[in-house]
């Protein structure tokens, strides 16, 4: 009898162990200032996944359950146009619980607790915090000074230069120095398309530990060393196959003698999707003079792409690899920025590269002038 007792005690232990275990998948969020019912949404950056909810006594909690280290935010909007002002939060969530604390009117600068690698990118944030400022001061300076201040126009851009060098180096200096840390692949990897040369990305990778080599970023940022190009008016136009809404395999020499647009752009990019229209009007109006269209999509999911081809009547070639930034083809093409448009003439060679919107129309005008 007494043996029974003690099994069933320990038994009672065990079960009331478990039930008491911790659920590692919260993010709970404690607030002070936020009206109740103010909603919040919380945004995957890996999945591109969002939840929402809404604050009830300065208390929300999230359940979001990661394998690896994921970059989120939390924001007060859905969607936001450009330059229109919304509360955001990034932050990094790893295979447990977190707690956000945050105040209304301030909450990018809400504290994380519960995160690694949130610890360490918050060190490289404090370190660039009065070197943003000093930059955010230059460029108020800058927009108040008259047009005929040439001469300290001139000066407060140089300044605003060595500022921003100041900035990247925090994060190359952060780097080099933490070759073991996830944040370090995760910065380098942001950091790789644009904001530093490729030479100084492949020095950094090849500094980095081989856990973080083999890290998911690492293995993006060794994709990016080897496909990468440093392509000009003038380079041949490297061909590609990707596949389209229904399978078939899309490329380049599918439109051979012809002028190509090719158009890289995500389903979620509001200047992209804005620029459609457009796009439309230009193709009925040049496609039987030799004009064809190849958008390579960003989107991973796709449904998101499907809807949005259908949505904007989008008549012409769509592809997608579904890889998002680390797709062959954007890869290939060092493409960083949404849009991005590549015109190629008949012979295949690339003729113009341009970023962004509202430019098109007259670059094909002097293409097919009459």
């Amino acid at each position: 009898m007494k043996k029974f007792f003690y099994l069933s005690i320990s038994l009672f232990l065990i079960l009331t162990s478990c039930s008491q275990k911790e659920d590692y998948s919260k993010i709970i969020l404690e607030t002070s200032g936020f009206s109740d019912s103010t909603k919040i949404f919380l945004f995957n950056h890996e999945t591109e996944k969002q939840d929402s909810g809404y604050i009830i006594n300065n208390h929300l909690v999230f359940s979001a359950e990661v394998n690896e280290p994921t970059l989120f935010s939390i924001r007060t909007v859905f969607n936001h146009k450009k330059r229109e002002e919304f509360e955001n939060k990034l932050f990094w969530k790893e295979n447990n619980s977190l707690t956000i604390k945050a105040e209304k009117g301030n909450l990018k600068n809400a504290k994380i607790e519960g995160s690694v690698i949130q610890k360490q990118a918050d060190i490289v944030e404090l370190r660039q915090f009065q070197l943003k400022q000093n930059y955010d001061s230059l460029i108020k300076e800058y927009s108040a000074l008259p047009k005929e201040e040439t001469e300290k126009r001139l000066a407060l851009s140089a300044q605003r230069r060595e500022i921003s060098q100041a900035i990247k180096d925090v994060e190359t200096n952060y780097i080099k120095d933490n070759p073991d840390q996830l944040y370090s692949a995760f910065t380098l990897k942001r950091l790789m398309t644009y904001t530093i040369p490729k030479d100084k990305t492949k020095e950094l990778f090849e500094n980095l530990s081989d856990r973080m080599k083999a890290s998911s970023y690492g293995i993006s940022i060794k994709k990016y060393l080897d496909l990468s190009l440093d392509l000009k008016i003038g380079d041949k136009a490297p061909d590609f196959q990707l596949p389209d809404l229904d399978g078939n395999l899309i490329g380049l020499s599918n439109f051979e003698g012809k002028y190509i647009l090719l158009d890289f752009w995500s389903s979620n990019c509001n200047p992209c999707t804005l620029e459609l229209p457009n796009m439309l009007k230009n193709y009925q109006a040049y496609r039987d003079r030799g004009f064809e269209i190849i958008s390579i999509s960003f989107d991973k999911k796709r449904e998101d792409w499907e809807n949005a081809t259908k949505q904007y009547n989008m008549i012409w070639s769509t592809v997608c690899d579904f890889k998002g930034s680390d797709g062959d083809v954007i890869m290939s093409y060092k493409v960083y920025f949404m849009p991005t448009y590549f015109l190629i003439d008949p012979n295949g060679i690339i003729i113009d590269k341009f970023l962004g919107t509202g430019q098109l129309d007259e670059k094909l005008k002097t293409i097919f002038a009459i």
